[in-house]
């Protein structure tokens, strides 16, 4: 396989970072998964504005524009040779250095000049809605106070900790649920790890209210907007895990599928239905082939 890394596509096995990369060192970095489907990106705009947006919000402003990187995916996915891919677009602060009395912080200190890194990898992928577990952790999200729009930065530990107590909590003889449901400090949900969980009660679209929270993707958007395009009713509240469980129907929005059912939530049954099932059907004649 073949990645871009700082506007030249090389060999998977070389394409390395400094060291001293703050993207490595400290996670300084802001990134973004789009899917690609027959080359081409699925609702491209949004996952670029998104990037962005949250490298704005972290005073990362990259050498390249939109057009740029769309390029450097589109680059990449050809030298692949990938009609169905998952890429992850990533930007880094790159390397620099600053002053201070005191050597460490000087070195978290962001450099007030930077030239910053942009890599494009890609993998390929099998495109498919196969129900997926969620369980609900005890891990609790990244307090937006403490990181903004954690959920595009490299500062994803939250997450990692969640998968990894996924995996903790699994009988020897299973596997761990694919998803966690990750809550607030209030006990609310606020996304998954690496999805942004919905469900249908009471004849509505119901998502959680993330307040300050960042949307752990760019679809949780697309999909919302295509259910009210079709006049089906949503509902932005607070929500439970025990909400989820008695849903009539949930499914996770995520970048690789768009839609994604969920059949079980903590062990309870839950499955998907016809609003999921629309909603699927809408992504995939809009966004996926593009008939809209």
């Amino acid at each position: 396989m073949r990645f871009h890394v700082d506007g030249e596509l090389v060999d998977a096995a070389a394409a390395t970072l400094p060291v001293d990369d703050r993207g490595v060192t400290f996670g300084d970095a802001v990134t973004e998964p789009v899917r690609v489907a027959r080359g081409t990106p699925v609702a491209w705009q949004a996952h670029v504005d998104r990037l962005l947006d949250a490298g704005d919000t972290l005073g990362i402003t990259p050498t390249v524009d939109a057009a740029d990187l769309r390029a450097r995916v589109d680059e990449t996915v050809a030298a692949n040779d990938f009609g169905d891919a998952l890429v992850r677009m990533t930007i880094t602060r790159g390397r620099g250095d600053d002053a201070s009395a005191l050597p460490d912080a000087a070195s978290l200190r962001p450099p007030a000049v930077f030239d910053p890194t942009v890599v494009v990898t890609a993998d390929p992928l099998s495109p498919g809605r196969e129900p997926i577990r969620l369980q609900t952790v005890r891990t609790r999200a990244i307090p937006p106070a403490a990181v903004p729009a954690a959920a595009a930065t490299h500062n994803r530990l939250d997450a990692v900790r969640a998968q990894a107590e996924l995996r903790r909590a699994a009988p020897p003889d299973d596997d761990p649920a694919d998803e966690a449901l990750v809550l607030d400090d209030s006990g609310h949900v606020v996304g998954g790890t690496a999805s942004d969980p919905l469900f249908v009660a009471d004849d509505a679209i119901r998502l959680p209210a993330l307040g300050d929270h960042a949307p752990r993707t760019a679809t949780r958007a697309l999909v919302l907007e295509l259910a009210r395009s079709e006049g089906l009713p949503v509902v932005e509240e607070a929500a439970t895990p025990a909400d989820f469980r008695a849903a009539d129907e949930a499914f996770v929005a995520e970048p690789s599928a768009g839609l994604r059912p969920v059949a079980r939530i903590d062990g309870v049954d839950v499955g998907d239905g016809p609003v999921t099932r629309l909603l699927a059907h809408l992504y995939d004649e809009r966004l996926v082939r593009g008939d809209a």
